[in-house]
């Protein structure tokens, strides 16, 4: 061992320089030397540092210690309430309902298309096919237009647009879908409702579900 490797030990650790760093030091008068100040010095520092712990020292930080968590555990039953509550508005929150989605995806994409393809339809049938179904078409609902008899994905619809106080309306008749229960979705900016007729069953896409709610109740006022 040299001098140099013999200082980089000492600086490491000098309690616990190895047998050659000794032998070395021993024949070294310089090395020893440095050495010996090396563990003077660590020797004060050890002495400095042996301070009499204050009595009541550890309650007081174990206090403020678990004073410092109580914002960290509240914050994470927080976190946890608000995960608790998502899954169960997800969970108990109804799916939206194929069919309703079929017409909001109607008016989106197809409707367009279907109202400038379409000939000039007659308002008549409408209103018969609507009896038929044992609905009601009243002045109140406001200006109903029939557009077309449309191949709607639930079968064959009796397409109409309706101009209410709440917005317009759109309608899809299909008298040859039986239907259970009143079902709904929600897409793209606009709700739809279907909903079961005396015969068939009705979809109404608007852009409030007042909207919706108005509609269905003159429909079914018969």
């Amino acid at each position: 061992m040299n001098c140099l490797e013999l200082r980089r030990a000492v600086l490491a650790d000098p309690r616990r320089v190895d047998t050659q760093a000794m032998q070395h030091a021993e024949q070294c008068a310089g090395c020893m030397e440095f050495l010996g100040q090396a563990l003077q010095s660590e020797a004060k520092l050890a002495s400095a540092l042996r301070v009499a712990v204050p009595e009541g020292l550890r309650a007081r930080l174990l206090d403020r210690t678990a004073a410092s968590r109580r914002p960290v555990r509240w914050l994470a039953l927080a976190a946890s309430l608000l995960v608790a509550a998502a899954i169960a508005f997800f969970i108990g929150s109804p799916k939206p309902d194929p069919l309703a989605l079929a017409g909001i995806n109607f008016v989106v994409f197809e409707e367009a298309q279907a109202i400038a393809d379409a000939k000039p339809a007659d308002p008549a049938v409408f209103a018969r096919v609507a009896r038929e179904m044992g609905l009601s078409l009243p002045e109140q609902l406001g200006e109903v237009n029939y557009i077309c008899f449309y191949p709607f994905a639930a079968g064959a619809a009796h397409h109409a647009l309706v101009k209410t106080p709440l917005g317009k309306v759109t309608l899809l008749l299909i008298p040859e879908r039986p239907l259970a229960a009143r079902a709904i979705a929600a897409a793209y900016g606009l709700e739809a409702a279907i909903v079961p007729a005396a015969v068939g069953a009705i979809v109404i896409i608007g852009e409030s579900g007042r909207s919706i709610g108005r509609v269905e109740t003159l429909l079914k006022s018969i």
